[in-house]
C-alpha cells in the first residue's frame, strides 16, 4: 500500500505541473539570463573590425558554395570532390587580403571561423555525395547557419541570418534585428553596415549588422512563385 500511495502522488504532481505549463505556452521564462558565454573576446577598439571580418568570411564562403550549386545538385554525380579541404583552400584564397594584418585575438577567432566552416562541409559529405537526389537540403545559407552554430560552441560568438520572412526558425529576428531589418529595407538606405555597443544578458557586446542582398539566381529558391522576389 505504501508503494502504491507514493506512485499515485508522483503522477498527481506531474499532471499538475503539466497543466500549469500549458497556461502560457510560448512566453519567455521569468528570471535568469540567456546562456551566453563568450570564450573569445577582443578589445573594444577591435570590435567593429572583427565583426566585419567574420561577416565577410561568411559572405565569401556562401559565394563559393553558391558557385558550385549546379554540381552539388547534379543527381547524376556521386562523389563531388567538394571536401572540407577543397572548400577551405578556395575560401582562404578569397579572404587573403582581408586577413593579412590580424591582431592575435582576431587570428584566434578567424582560425575558429575557418575550422567551423570546414566542419560544416565535412559534416555534410554524405548528404552532398548522394546520387540520384537533386535537392539535398544544403544551400549557402544552410552552411552559414551550421557554421555559426559550430562557431558559437567554440567561441560564444553569435552569428545569425535574420530575415523579414524567415523559413528556418533560427532566422527569426529578435527586437533589435527587426529594427535593423526595417532600416535596411527603407528606399533611401545606403546599404552600409550598422553596429552598436550593447548588452547580451550581463555581458557587454558589439552587435554588427550587414545586409545580404538577393541576386537574381537566388530567386530560384527564395522567390514565390519561383523566380519572384519574396
Amino acid at each position: 500500500m505504501k508503494k502504491l500511495h507514493l506512485l499515485t502522488s508522483i503522477i498527481s504532481i506531474s499532471l499538475t505541473i503539466s497543466a500549469m505549463a500549458q497556461e502560457n505556452i510560448g512566453d519567455p521564462a521569468k528570471g535568469g539570463y540567456p546562456e551566453y558565454v563568450f570564450i573569445n573576446k577582443v578589445p573594444k577598439m577591435e570590435a567593429e573590425e572583427t565583426a566585419r571580418l567574420i561577416a565577410q568570411a561568411l559572405a565569401k564562403g556562401r559565394l563559393i558554395i553558391f558557385s558550385y550549386m549546379s554540381k552539388l545538385t547534379d543527381p547524376t554525380l556521386g562523389d563531388k570532390g567538394f571536401t572540407a579541404d577543397f572548400f577551405a583552400k578556395q575560401w582562404l584564397e578569397s579572404m587573403a587580403q582581408d586577413i593579412i594584418d590580424l591582431t592575435p585575438q582576431q587570428q584566434i577567432i578567424i582560425d575558429k571561423v575557418i575550422a567551423a566552416g570546414k566542419q560544416s562541409i565535412a559534416n555534410n559529405q554524405e548528404r552532398l555525395n548522394l546520387k540520384n537526389v537533386k535537392w539535398k537540403n544544403f544551400l549557402p545559407a544552410t552552411w552559414a547557419r551550421e557554421t555559426g552554430d559550430i562557431l558559437k560552441t567554440s567561441t560564444g560568438i553569435v552569428t545569425k541570418q535574420p530575415t523579414i520572412r524567415y523559413r528556418h526558425l533560427a532566422n527569426a529576428p529578435d527586437a533589435m534585428e527587426k529594427e535593423t531589418l526595417i532600416k535596411f529595407t527603407q528606399p533611401d538606405y545606403n546599404d552600409s553596415p550598422y553596429g552598436i555597443f550593447t548588452q547580451m544578458a550581463k555581458q557587454p557586446v558589439y552587435r554588427y549588422f550587414e545586409p545580404i542582398r538577393l541576386m537574381t539566381p537566388c530567386l530560384a529558391c527564395h522567390g514565390k512563385p519561383k523566380g519572384e522576389l519574396n
